[in-house]
């Protein structure tokens, strides 16, 4: 079964450790941009703006606040294992339309990490369990 699992995620080209730390790098510099914007808005008397940039640096850093402990030490498979579960969460537990949700799929998009077979959809069809 591990070597199984092991061959699908190198057929998706991005390993669920992988996909953490470009969640961790996007989130980390996209903090880091949008706080410019904030401080840009601020500056401009636009608060509302400001607060809107706010509140996407907070869903960010929510995010990404438990991502690191994913890559702590262990073996590789201990921390795949961690990271596979962390995404899990990331589009299972947060409703498809949650912006939490969007920009963790978005990202994930972006650098082609294929992550269909972590959908409650397709577990479901994968272990024959009806739909809820």
């Amino acid at each position: 079964m591990w070597f199984r699992a092991k061959k699908v995620n190198a057929a998706r080209g991005l390993s669920a450790v992988e996909a953490v730390r470009v969640l961790m790098s996007f989130g980390f510099t996209g903090i880091r941009s949008r706080s410019h914007l904030v401080r840009r808005e601020l500056a401009a008397g636009n608060e509302a703006e400001a607060l809107r940039w706010l509140a996407e640096i907070h869903m960010i850093a929510d995010v990404c606040h438990n991502l690191p402990a994913d890559l702590r030490h262990g073996s590789r498979s201990e921390r795949g294992r961690r990271a596979t579960e962390s995404l899990r969460f990331h589009l299972r537990e947060l409703a498809p339309d949650d912006h939490a949700a969007q920009w963790v799929r978005e990202t994930l998009d972006h650098f082609g990490f294929d992550y269909r077979y972590l959908l409650p959809e397709n577990v479901r069809k994968q272990h024959g369990t009806p739909e809820a």
